[in-house]
């Protein structure tokens, strides 16, 4: 059994997100604890504006900005603002993938693109890309975020993690107590060794 159990609330757009559950995972490589991803919505109130559309002209590849910073400036990574204002259907993706156990390869396969290359996750082809790249069945996928069970799914998460107290991303739960924003990798094994 894992000694514990790590609830990490993040969003997409959030760079501490990405940092955080980076230092994590690397983290859970030598303890023994497992990471339970759970979406928290940073701009939730552009959710109206968020489903996965492909409008008329569309190609798949043009779903690309160029980064912000040359290789070597900036945090390491970019402002959200460079891309989609929501990350609702991207997590919806990520909810499909997460019931076949494959958020994990999801989340990095997703994160890496938005973060290193300047790719718009609020695109459709690049989540059918993407999906398709890491083994999920686009032909069973599509329709369920098509109807949007997976988008309400997200948007309940949200809800439960905002009355449970979580305000930013990243919000990580250990041993029952929540630690809100950036942590440093020093404090994140001091709270799983704590939980142990």
């Amino acid at each position: 059994m894992p000694a514990a159990a790590f609830t990490v609330w993040f969003d997409y757009a959030c760079p501490h997100s990405y940092h955080g559950l980076r230092q994590l995972e690397q983290l859970a490589s030598g303890l023994n604890f497992e990471i339970d991803r759970r979406p928290f919505l940073v701009r939730s109130s552009s959710v109206e504006n968020s489903r996965a559309t492909i409008a008329p002209g569309d190609v798949p590849g043009s779903h690309r900005r160029q980064p912000l910073y040359r290789p070597g400036h900036g945090l390491g990574t970019e402002p959200a603002s460079n891309r989609s204002i929501s990350t609702l259907a991207i997590h919806a993706a990520t909810a499909y993938a997460k019931e076949r156990g494959l958020d994990q390869e999801f989340y990095w396969a997703a994160s890496k693109e938005y973060w290193e290359q300047g790719t718009d996750l609020g695109n459709l082809y690049t989540i059918r890309r993407l999906s398709i790249s890491i083994g999920l069945d686009w032909g069973d996928m599509w329709p369920k975020l098509d109807s949007g069970a997976y988008q309400e799914l997200v948007l309940a998460q949200h809800e439960e993690a905002s009355e449970a107290g979580v305000v930013r991303t990243p919000s990580f739960r250990v041993g029952g107590r929540l630690h809100s924003g950036a942590m440093s990798f020093d404090e994140l094994t001091a709270a799983v060794q704590a939980a142990g």
